[in-house]
């Protein structure tokens, strides 16, 4: 049953704007998720899905680097950005003090790649 209401459910998201861009997760994992009662599990899939109301860095800790340049940066960073940081919470690349993070977090905040 819950296979036939998740399209609508999304559809009604869709509908109401409040999915910007595909959500990057198999369906079989919302469906577990809504049959054994993981919201926790759920609300991990949907905040990747937009960030909050700023486009800034620090204030969208808890998005992948890559959700984050999708939603909110140019395409054009992905020519300099470190890869190795693409699928790591903007969390983790700031408290990273390595030079690859530095300058993954410098390229974050350059306002030349700001949408």
């Amino acid at each position: 049953m819950l296979q036939k209401v998740l399209p609508n459910l999304l559809v009604s998201l869709l509908a109401v704007g409040l999915v910007l861009q595909p959500i990057a997760t198999h369906s079989q994992t919302v469906i577990c998720a809504f049959k054994n009662g993981h919201l926790f599990k759920l609300s991990l899939v949907i905040s990747q899905v937009r960030p909050g109301g700023s486009c800034e860095a620090n204030d969208n800790l808890s998005l992948f680097a890559d959700t984050f340049i999708s939603a909110c940066r140019k395409a054009s960073i992905r020519r300099e950005f470190p890869s190795q940081y693409l699928n790591s919470y903007l969390e983790d690349i700031k408290n990273d003090k390595s030079a690859p993070a530095k300058r993954a977090w410098k390229l974050l905040n350059d306002g030349r790649f700001n949408k």
